[in-house]
């Protein structure tokens, strides 16, 4: 018999598959060695993008202000702080001068504990850092209109500052195509109602955009937004699959972040030879399956892999439960997936009815088995899915259900852009 691995939380789900099922698993391979991540950071840094180097461009009174990714997002994010800062420090009059803010986008207030991780504890004493609020309007500042008519709210850090610095992480995203760059201020800085628009159709993709990022509205508006905003450099990390740090890229807002597509577009699309009946996925373990809302962007990436009717497994711990806003109230209160999508296209986006969407989306295609032992599965059924306490379970349901053509597994789904030779 087969084994089935798969990251769950900050340890792995097992199951056995039983004799004459084709198994294909979908994992890019992890780096072998990885270069000494400072030491390729700091080249990144000495050899900008379309940009002088950051500390050629800081002037002694400019007001400077430092995006960084919130709790949800995995990066270097410590390490590339103080690299900037290590650049810049003795660049300003005084150190008051220099603020960081934590780019939550809709998601909940990042906790004091959860600031020392992202800056360091030595920095977070030094430096204010801010944190944005999506709905706080007094913190919001409007600055016109983006395209398509999208208005333009965002904190009004990014109004007071003059030097504007975005950090984080590009990988493949679901909606964005890429993520990085850009989307350090939409959604990360935007206000409630900027969102509303920006992540609502047509704007927002109606299907699984992973990798589809030119000629796509929703970067469009966010890349714009950027500039609107007077974005000045960017560092950001590109990740394979495994979370493993394989680049850097820093310098200009537009360019830097093209060279980064491309590193992250190499090391993240696969071809699978076919569809399946039964696909298992993780979105990678912690933080990125700490609910079910984070969890979703694993989902969309096995809807294009999936047979009509198939069934979904998605391995997920969820510690923190099912996450922020309106995704749970959206999928219990409908009688079918169509009910939630029908109301996502009339009421457009609010915090967790996308994630309703497209979870909605997603049983439009096939059935979807959840493996948590921090969701209650009665609560799972009235929103429209199975649940399972152990993949073995889910699986063991799955084919007693659906004797399947094969089995797809993808270990860490959220950071890979699939390519199927067959069944499309």
């Amino acid at each position: 018999m087969e084994k089935i691995t798969v990251p769950y939380g900050n340890s792995f789900q097992e199951a056995t598959v039983p004799e004459g099922i084709s198994v294909e698993t979908i994992d890019l391979s992890a780096g072998d060695y990885i270069e000494d991540e400072e030491a390729i950071l700091k080249n990144a840094m000495d050899n900008p993008v379309g940009s002088l180097k950051l500390e050629d461009m800081i002037k002694k009174d400019d007001k400077v202000l430092i995006v960084v990714n919130d709790h949800t997002r995995p990066g270097p994010n410590k390490l590339i702080v103080h690299e900037i800062i290590g650049r810049i420090a003795d660049k300003v009059t005084d150190l008051k001068q220099i603020k960081f803010i934590v780019a939550t986008g809709s998601h909940r207030k990042t906790t004091p504990e959860e600031i020392n991780s992202i800056v360091g504890e030595d920095v977070a004493k030094i430096f204010e850092v801010l944190v944005h609020q999506c709905k706080d309007k007094e913190d919001l500042a409007y600055m016109g209109e983006s395209l398509y008519g999208v208005p333009v709210h965002v904190n009004k850090a990014l109004k007071e500052c003059t030097f504007c610095i975005v950090t984080g992480l590009i990988a493949p995203h679901h909606s964005a195509g890429y993520s990085g760059g850009r989307k350090s201020i939409v959604p990360g800085l935007a206000g409630f109602e900027t969102l509303k628009i920006h992540h609502s159709l047509p704007i927002r993709p109606y299907d699984p955009a992973m990798g589809f990022i030119y000629g796509n509205p929703f970067h469009e508006v966010a890349l714009d937004i950027a500039k609107k905003v007077n974005v000045r450099f960017m560092v950001n990390a590109v990740q394979n699959p495994h979370k493993q740090n394989i680049a850097f890229v820093a310098g200009d807002l537009v360019e830097a972040h093209k060279k980064g597509v491309d590193i992250c577009k190499g090391v993240s699309e696969v071809i699978i030879s076919e569809k399946a009946d039964i696909v298992v996925i993780s979105p990678g373990g912690y933080p990125r399956d700490r609910n079910l809302y984070q969890s979703q962007k694993a989902l969309s990436v096995a809807e294009k892999i999936g047979n009509p009717d198939c069934i979904f497994i998605l391995t997920a711990e969820c510690k923190d439960g099912y996450g922020e806003g309106v995704l749970k109230e959206w999928l219990s209160e409908a009688h079918n997936p169509q009910e939630v999508v029908d109301r996502f296209k009339a009421e457009g986006y609010d915090v967790g009815s996308n994630k309703a969407f497209m979870y909605a989306r997603a049983m439009l295609k096939g059935r979807i088995i959840v493996v948590s032992d921090h969701l209650n599965k009665e609560e799972l059924h009235v929103m429209m899915m199975g649940g399972a306490p152990s993949l073995q379970q889910a699986l063991d349901s799955a084919i007693k259900e659906k004797m399947p053509n094969k089995i797809l597994v993808l270990p860490n789904a959220v950071n890979i852009i699939p390519t199927i030779l067959k069944g499309e």
